[in-house]
């Protein structure tokens, strides 16, 4: 059994614990002494082979001729996988359908995975992925949740909630506002970027290493796509070096694409993203176009509301069904918005697939009513905080 360096506090608290007492994270020591073994810290296989994806060049295109020769030429390379070599499912969208774990006759965001590589260097796989002669016709793209709500491009039916008849409310109110804003989207910049290494095992079974929120997910999506049952696929997470939820849905790809390569070829694969790739191929936190009619009386109390919330969610769902609809539900924050309705629209655009973001669409919908009581405020020449304490108040009385 490992021992802890002499100079390690050891713990201090019995499994029933006492509240208050100081406890020491378990791995705390190896993380300050960089001794923590990350994806890319554990010992190689023998035989490991490097992954690699050619990725679309264009937001929406239908692909009409894709020659790899240059790529199976590449020194290094040992093979080539597209969708049509996939044994089991080709769709892995976590939560609903719309996540091709290679593309198949049309792509739908720049940077959208096309082939898959293995090689013997993480270089070669790379390098090899760019020599792909890819003929495009293209498509018309929507890029923005404005488009898509001009288009009605919508990944997910949209979601209403209403109380009470708002309309009236609005139209009888002593005082009444409209704008819009924009909440920008966030990258996930965590430390340890995606990676996972894969590792055949007896019976056609795999056993995988991943960086991911959610292992079960990753077991899974890999046992669908290689035809197994699940039994079949082992998954372990030993910590991930950051993830705020960009590791939930989105290290399973990553882990699919090297089972893939590892079935085909018998050796183990390991796949980490270069950081370039992982902010071009992965989503972000959801950035949304919202707007509000507010009606309120001289003291600033809301009267009645009509809340629009349309998140950009990229070329799928992934989660973006249940981040809209966090938005929705946080679009009032703290305050009473009397008789209201608010409105959520899941937005397709023809960027990557935007996913779960610490906050999971709450603070996307509480900038609407914060920047309406703002306006509410400056309109009423009131003090902000005066304002929103009459708006809570009148939570009591309405």
């Amino acid at each position: 059994m490992r021992k802890l360096p002499p100079n390690i506090p050891r713990p201090t608290t019995t499994a029933k614990g006492l509240t208050g007492t100081q406890a020491f994270h378990d791995s705390a020591w190896k993380h300050v002494r960089g001794q923590a073994r990350y994806i890319d810290d554990l010992p190689e296989p023998a035989e490991l082979l490097h992954a690699a994806v050619g990725q679309s060049t264009h937001a929406h295109a239908r692909i009409t001729a894709m020659d790899l020769s240059e790529v199976w030429a590449y020194p290094g390379v040992v093979s080539v996988m597209t969708v049509e070599d996939v044994p089991g499912h080709t769709d892995i969208g976590p939560v609903f359908p719309g996540d091709p774990v290679l593309a198949g006759d049309v792509v739908e965001h720049v940077g959208q995975p096309l082939f898959a590589v293995a090689a013997t260097s993480h270089r070669a796989a790379r390098q090899a992925a760019r020599l792909a002669k890819v003929s495009y016709e293209p498509l018309p793209a929507a890029l923005t949740a404005e488009a898509a709500l001009d288009q009605q491009l919508f990944v997910r039916p949209s979601h209403t909630q209403l109380r009470g008849d708002p309309d009236k409310a609005l139209a009888e109110a002593p005082n009444r506002l409209q704008a819009q804003m924009h909440v920008g989207g966030q990258e996930h910049f965590y430390l340890e970027g995606q990676a996972c290494l894969v590792e055949p095992t007896e019976d056609a079974g795999v056993f995988v290493h991943t960086s991911s929120q959610h292992p079960s997910e990753v077991q899974k999506l890999v046992a669908e796509v290689l035809d197994l049952p699940i039994h079949e696929v082992q998954v372990e997470v030993r910590r991930m070096g950051g993830g705020f939820g960009g590791k939930e849905t989105q290290a399973a790809p990553l882990a699919c694409i090297s089972a893939l390569l590892a079935r085909r070829t018998g050796r183990p694969v390991k796949y980490r993203m270069a950081r370039y790739d992982d902010m071009v191929q992965t989503g972000k936190r959801h950035d949304f176009f919202n707007t509000y009619d507010i009606g309120f009386d001289n003291e600033g109390v809301l009267r009645g509301a009509d809340i629009m919330v349309a998140g950009r969610c990229g070329f799928s769902p992934d989660l973006s069904d249940a981040i809209v609809d966090r938005a929705m539900f946080h679009s009032d924050n703290a305050y009473s918005l009397g008789q209201a309705r608010v409105v959520g629209h899941r937005c397709k655009t023809h960027t990557v697939s935007n996913t779960a973001f610490r906050g999971f669409g709450g603070p996307q919908g509480m900038m609407i009513i914060e920047r309406a009581m703002d306006d509410i405020a400056r309109h009423l020449g009131m003090d902000r905080w005066m304002c929103a304490s009459a708006t809570c108040t009148g939570l009591a009385v309405m």
